[in-house]
């Protein structure tokens, strides 16, 4: 009897999860607004090889950018196209290939020459976007900062951002500002209310039922 009271009290303790709120995950990139090393300068130029706090600049060069231009969060911003287009990256630990992510971050543009449209490729694993930002109109002082976003299932844990942004066919030393990076793991979907409903009204029965056969136990 007892054997049974536990497996109805199992069902009815599913039937309550299903009610239980989906908690997000946290971001899983360290330093994505930059702050690492702090620059005492307006900013300084990075080369390929080496690295800013935990990201790698792999290919060109980018500059790190402190107070020369306004940054989206914090107090430093990356322009991925230092003295030509740059790549940056970092191994993000804890990854799950199979498991789907939300990445964003935020986009501008340096507004010191050409071209006006600036272009950022964000990859990870099989996963590879391209983003767009017209700088037109903005200034150092207003960036227009935009927040990009993408969901994607992993099949990998480095994530990278490449400028792309040429003049002329060829490559640019103003490219694409970025700040703010996230990635965060995509919870299950929530089931509809009326799903949920009908599952713990299914369920009731159980556990009304457990209740009784243990009244009657105690009795006996």
């Amino acid at each position: 009897m007892m054997t049974k009271l536990i497996k109805k009290a199992g069902l009815v303790a599913s039937g309550a999860m299903l009610l239980l709120p989906v908690v997000a995950s946290a971001n899983m990139v360290v330093d994505g607004s930059f702050e690492d090393p702090s620059v005492s300068g307006t900013f300084t130029t990075i080369n390929a090889g080496s690295s800013i706090g935990a990201w790698t600049v792999t290919a060109g060069s980018v500059d790190l950018i402190n107070n020369y231009w306004q940054p989206a969060q914090g107090s430093q911003s990356v322009d991925v196209a230092g003295n030509i287009n740059g790549t940056i990256q970092q191994t993000i630990s804890g990854i799950t290939d199979g498991q789907t992510y939300l990445l964003t971050f935020y986009m501008a543009g340096n507004p010191d020459g050409d071209p006006t449209t600036k272009t950022l490729q964000a990859s990870m694993g099989d996963f590879s976007q391209s983003f767009t930002f017209n700088d037109t109109g903005y200034t150092k002082d207003n960036m227009g900062w935009t927040e990009e976003s993408a969901t994607f299932v992993a099949t990998g844990d480095v994530l990278s951002f490449q400028d792309l942004s040429l003049i002329n066919g060829g490559p640019s030393p103003y490219g694409a500002a970025l700040d703010n990076v996230s990635l965060e793991a995509v919870p299950a979907p929530i089931p509809e209310a009326s799903t949920m409903l009908a599952g713990a009204m299914m369920l009731l029965p159980f556990g009304i039922g457990a209740i009784r056969s243990l009244r009657k136990e105690r009795k006996a």
